[in-house]
């Protein structure tokens, strides 16, 4: 085996922030190899806040999304929430349940029939939506290619909000918000977010708008941890947050449903990792839609 050493980025910063932070010169350089230019942005490596995540409105199209939900709030109309089946879309889908319906929401959510169905908008779910009454559909963890849909669900004088991760064609749909961090030229720092990271922000500009306190949206990080992991997202900048809190959430959690799933698998009480997320629980909930 022939060993490949990385070549040393600006090895003089290296210094400097090892010298200035008190860290090893070999820890600081490999930071550095990975993007990290400044002592603040060392200290989040170590000390990660959430105080440390961007502003959810950074995001394209966030404050129209967030305008129209306060309309549907307003009006009481009905929400759809239009999820995926796997672990991300799951969580995405609980995520925004949970905190439209603590601020009054008439909500209602929707998972596609894998099989019969497949992954996206589908006009079966769709139609079963408006059936229900519904009149605004949130996609979450999918959408950005469901144009086709999108268009149906609007010729049925249904309003769509798009909120997705994945990356976007050269055709749009048409929605009244498609809040998806690769439309941005600059994503920075939630360019990689997963589904669930892009609904965790839709929610927390909602929180913003409404003025609330924050501490009720943080005790669902355990949903944003498990869906960031389970999605093998890259585990940096933003996301390194969402799953650092979402795994120490989940360790404490009150949510029966994932409590029971801890349980049974052997891992309540215990402090878990990434590794338990990946091989443990996430196989339990994808076979679900499998």
């Amino acid at each position: 085996m022939k060993w490949l050493l990385a070549e040393r980025k600006d090895p003089s910063l290296a210094k400097s922030l090892a010298d200035e932070l008190g860290v090893p010169r070999a820890i600081s350089q490999v930071l550095v190899n990975r993007g990290i230019k400044s002592a603040r942005d060392m200290k989040s490596f170590f000390y990660p806040s959430l105080s440390d995540l961007s502003s959810p409105f950074e995001i394209p199209d966030m404050d129209k999304a967030v305008e129209r939900v306060l309309q549907a709030l307003r009006n009481r109309e009905r929400i759809v929430i239009f999820g995926d089946y796997d672990v991300d879309g799951i969580t995405s889908t609980s995520l925004l349940y949970l905190v439209l319906s603590r601020f009054g929401a008439d909500v209602i959510w929707y998972l596609p029939d894998r099989l019969l169905e497949g992954y996206g908008l589908s006009e079966k779910g769709i139609d079963e939506a408006l059936e229900k009454g519904a009149t605004l559909l949130i996609s979450v963890d999918c959408g950005i290619t469901g144009v086709d849909s999108v268009k149906y669900a609007s010729s049925k004088g249904m309003d769509c909000i798009i909120t997705d991760h994945h990356e976007p064609t050269d055709r749009i749909p048409e929605a009244v918000a498609i809040v998806d961090p690769k439309l941005s030229p600059d994503a920075g720092p939630f360019r990689e977010l997963a589904g669930v990271g892009v609904a965790y922000k839709f929610a927390d500009a909602i929180y913003e708008a409404l003025n609330e306190d924050k501490t009720y949206l943080h005790q669902h990080l355990d949903l944003v941890g498990l869906g960031t992991i389970a999605d093998i997202v890259p585990l940096t900048y933003e996301n390194r947050i969402l799953a650092r809190f979402g795994l120490r959430t989940l360790e404490t959690t009150q949510k029966p449903g994932i409590k029971a799933l801890l349980q049974i698998a052997g891992l309540w009480g215990n402090e878990l990792s990434s590794w338990h997320v990946v091989f443990v629980l996430a196989p339990r909930l994808n076979a679900v839609g499998r």
